[in-house]
């Protein structure tokens, strides 16, 4: 049986899962209405009762130590679970049900999946997808969820980051073969650059990634243009030709031996992909509950993609 001395009070754990989710004590004080010293006093009184440090501070960055980050992952979990069953009790003459609006790419390859492991957990929920072209900018009139591409933040919403744009070119393994080795960007100019239409200027082209990679523009073999990302990757794993891809766009491919990296650059930019809880709506037990199971999901892509940003 457990004893409820061992049990840190559930005001401890919102508070140190709000610190976690912002990374930061100023802005989570802002979340729960409370002082900053408030917070971190009641941080300070949980590491106590744990025994352990949950925080690191360098300057205004805020880090999970490696005990924090253990703990935060049973305390969502947890969290998680006593929300959906709240919510079951009070919702019990009908499946719970959430709108989730973003663009195709990352519904396909990144979001699916993430969905498809919560209701695993979850097998009452509905969950509806609206894939959107334009979700480039948020919604104001959108869905309980928005999860839109872009720079972020956008004025008078609370955006939550999930990744950066990161992208780099891939081909399938055989198309490398005939190619023969890579070593450099400059080796591109024996293939085939798979690209993109001008009606898809939201889209990273070749001329802006050798950009901001900081190399020469490569003069192609040939090309061949596309206005739909799934149809550009199809063509990359057929074997014809090398695709720009997103790290969030992507799937499992890599591990599937699908696709191949080619060269060791990539790009990586402020834009990416945020989530947005509808303004001016209630939040209910099972939109937080999917809210943080979104980003716990991109936890750990995001803080691979923070310290190379921070050492850039």
């Amino acid at each position: 049986m457990i004893s409820l001395s061992e049990l840190p009070p559930l005001q401890w754990l919102l508070t140190f899962q709000q610190v976690a989710e912002y990374r930061s004590f100023t802005r989570a004080a802002m979340k729960l209405n409370v002082t900053q010293p408030a917070v971190s006093h009641k941080i300070r009184q949980l590491e106590e009762h744990l025994g352990v440090v949950l925080f690191t501070r360098s300057g205004r960055r805020t880090t999970l130590t490696k005990e924090g980050a253990r703990f935060l992952s049973v305390i969502e979990e947890a969290l998680s679970m006593i929300g959906e069953a709240a919510g079951a009790l009070r919702d019990t003459d009908q499946s719970p049900h959430v709108t989730i609006r973003t663009d195709p790419e990352f519904a396909s390859f990144w979001l699916l999946p993430v969905i498809n492991r919560f209701n695993a957990r979850h097998p009452r929920v509905v969950t509806s997808i609206i894939s959107d072209r334009r979700a480039i900018v948020p919604d104001p009139q959108g869905p309980e969820l928005d999860i839109p591409f872009g720079e972020g933040p956008w004025p008078g919403l609370t955006a939550h980051r999930l990744c950066y744009e990161e992208v780099f070119p891939v081909c399938s393994p055989t198309y490398l073969e005939s190619c023969g080795p890579m070593q450099s960007v400059e080796d591109l100019e024996k293939t085939t650059l798979l690209g993109w239409h001008p009606s898809r200027w939201d889209f990273m082209d070749w001329d802006e990634w050798f950009d901001r990679a900081g190399a020469p523009h490569t003069a192609p073999a040939t090309r061949l243009i596309f206005d739909d990302y799934h149809v550009a990757i199809r063509s990359a794993i057929n074997g014809q030709g090398v695709a720009l891809v997103w790290r969030n766009c992507l799937g499992d491919m890599l591990e599937r031996g699908e696709l191949v990296r080619i060269v060791p650059t990539n790009v990586l930019t402020q834009r990416g992909q945020f989530l947005i809880e509808a303004p001016g709506t209630r939040s209910s037990p099972l939109i937080e509950s999917l809210s943080q199971w979104i980003i716990a999901s991109s936890r750990s892509m995001l803080a691979d993609q923070e310290k190379r940003v921070a050492s850039s």
